[in-house]
């Protein structure tokens, strides 16, 4: 009896076989890796808004009653958070002077997305009359994103946050920050509000000087312009 050996077609076929099992196999690892790195920059993006939340709440929590507070007109529409008699937040605690942090949006010259970045600025105060150059640091909060928008809120009317551009002489009770960033194709919020325990109360009353338990009639001095 002869042995009979596989013709061309039963070869072919089974190539085929192969090729399509081998396809699947790669598919299933493209996939399973895809899937990998899609969670490691979800989880990147959620630590990345968890530590900018985190910073601002802070912030906002040790912010001086005779600080100020004021949403800047930016170039190309929007508004900048400007914070002047602030708490240090990079540069190292100094006498003699007074910390304003700027929290920034700017357009990345590269892609063209908006980045938010902190800017610390400390202006020593001179007896002599002689200006001295502020010491200036900056850092990059996050990038990628689409739009950046501050609300101030009042407890005095609960239905809606005000519009942007705070002009009342005392602080908000609380600020609301809405980041849009684009993931997968569409758009994605993260929003946070922040209380400031030395703006309004939660009934609408001025803050009160701790040290001579005097209502602070006057704590922004420093409103938008334009």
């Amino acid at each position: 009896m002869k042995n009979r050996g596989f013709t061309l077609i039963e070869v072919t076929l089974g190539l085929a076989i192969l090729i399509l099992i081998f396809g699947v196999i790669f598919q299933l690892v493209q996939i399973s890796v895809l899937g990998a790195d899609a969670a490691g920059r979800n989880s990147l993006r959620s630590r990345e808004v968890s530590g900018l939340f985190a910073l601002i709440r802070q912030l906002c929590l040790d912010l001086p009653i005779r600080s100020q507070l004021a949403l800047e007109p930016r170039a190309g529409g929007g508004y900048d958070l400007v914070l002047s008699n602030a708490p240090v937040a990079i540069l190292p605690t100094r006498d003699g002077g007074t910390t304003t942090l700027r929290l920034l949006t700017k357009k990345d010259r590269v892609t063209g997305a908006a980045q938010l970045t902190l800017e610390e600025v400390f202006q020593r105060t001179n007896q002599t009359g002689r200006i001295e150059e502020p010491l200036t640091n900056s850092f990059l909060l996050m990038q990628d994103l689409v739009t950046v928008d501050w609300f101030p809120g009042n407890p005095l009317n609960r239905e809606r946050m005000e519009e942007p551009g705070w002009t009342d002489p005392i602080k908000p009770a609380y600020l609301k920050l809405q980041l849009v960033r684009r993931e997968a194709g569409r758009n994605a919020t993260n929003t946070g509000i922040f209380w400031i325990p030395t703006g309004y109360g939660p009934g609408g009353q001025p803050p009160v000087d701790p040290v001579t338990r005097a209502p602070v009639t006057v704590t922004n001095t420093n409103p938008p312009t334009g």
